[in-house]
């Protein structure tokens, strides 16, 4: 297959990163796509008790589809699995803490999130496996949840995820107040707060900025690090 070749034998990061992008969002509008179909198969049961209505072959179709995601589903979850492991954990320069909403990002893990940020956990690095059989231990969603988390201790973990763990968040965010300051960042192609480490501030002087602007952009990228940098 042409596409698996290029996935795995492309040894440019940055291509890499585009098709891991790709592929997350492939993964994440098929997974929307069965939950839906799921709903609706759960639902066979009430339209079945309808009187003289015939599903059955709607509802074959429904079947012969959800396989066909289901299939397709697999397919795409191994080879994203495959591409996370290119870049393994032992070798990553750097590492953030990463919030609880950028990890279990899905729906399905709401209450997972709310329960473990009302008992004062609020970065992934916190989570330890006891708290999946004491604190969330009633969760409907607990043994995804677990999963999860044992997929990342082993390395195994979305691009999305692994990016901020690499790379912190992007300065788009944290200094989404400062339009000029942004343009200049991206002209230079900084785009992760990582990315700042060699930026001199002191340059932001030749572009109008005052020393008190250039002291607080500074000061926010040292307190970010401070915070969140490990």
């Amino acid at each position: 297959m042409s596409f698996l070749f290029k996935l795995f034998n492309n040894k440019n990061i940055k291509e890499l990163e585009k098709i891991n992008l790709t592929l997350s969002e492939k993964l994440q509008n098929l997974q929307k796509e069965l939950e839906e179909k799921e709903v609706l198969i759960s639902n066979y049961s009430s339209l079945q008790s309808k009187p003289n209505t015939d599903y059955s072959k709607q509802w074959q179709l429904m079947e012969k589809n959800l396989r066909n995601l289901q299939e397709e589903n697999r397919m795409l979850k191994e080879n994203f699995i495959k591409l996370n492991r290119i870049i393994p954990k032992q070798q990553w320069q750097y590492s953030f803490l990463v919030d609880l909403h950028y990890f279990y990002s899905a729906n399905k893990f709401v209450s997972i999130r709310e329960k473990l940020l009302e008992s004062g956990v609020k970065y992934l690095q916190e989570i330890n496996e006891d708290m999946f059989s004491t604190l969330l231990k009633e969760d409907r969603y607990v043994q995804e949840g677990l999963q999860k988390f044992l997929d990342y201790k082993k390395g195994i973990i979305d691009w999305d995820v692994k990016t901020f763990l690499m790379k912190g968040d992007k300065v788009t965010k944290i200094y989404q107040k400062s339009r000029k300051f942004l343009n200049i960042l991206s002209e230079q192609n900084i785009e992760f707060m990582i990315d700042l480490e060699s930026f001199d501030f002191q340059s932001l002087n030749e572009f109008g900025f005052s020393q008190e602007d250039i002291d607080a952009f500074k000061q926010k990228y040292e307190s970010y690090n401070a915070e969140r940098k490990i």
